[in-house]
């Protein structure tokens, strides 16, 4: 009788599983309730999903414009960024580095230029 075993994931599997994940609740933001009073749900917003982030760099020209903005949403362990210049998540964790490339429906992009604006 043999025992069946579950082959575990290397890091790189576990790195490009993390960083199409992230890029996945981007493409397809997820529907959410808010509260008891909301009587149907409602899609998540760019504010809604940045609150699970660390930090955010922006990418400007030469003029202090905003062209794009990369957020960090893990580190520590593997370093995972969202790009949405290049609309890429940028995963490394040791020698491993993974892209997965993401359709910003969720409006990053605009919510961070508006960021930026402000700032």
């Amino acid at each position: 009788m043999s025992a069946l075993r579950k082959k575990s994931e290397t890091c790189e599997e576990q790195l490009r599983r993390m960083c199409k994940n992230i890029a996945d609740s981007i493409t397809y933001p997820n529907q959410k309730f808010i509260g008891p009073e909301d009587e149907e749900p409602r899609q998540e917003t760019a504010g809604d999903w940045m609150e699970d982030t660390y930090s955010i760099r922006y990418l400007v020209d030469g003029e202090k414009q905003y062209l794009g903005a990369e957020i960090l949403c893990a580190g520590g362990g593997p370093t995972i960024w969202v790009d949405t210049f290049d609309r890429v998540v940028k995963g490394s964790w040791g020698c491993d580095t993974v892209r997965v490339g993401f359709c910003d429906n969720l409006g990053l992009d605009d919510y961070c230029g508006d960021l930026y604006d402000g700032h």
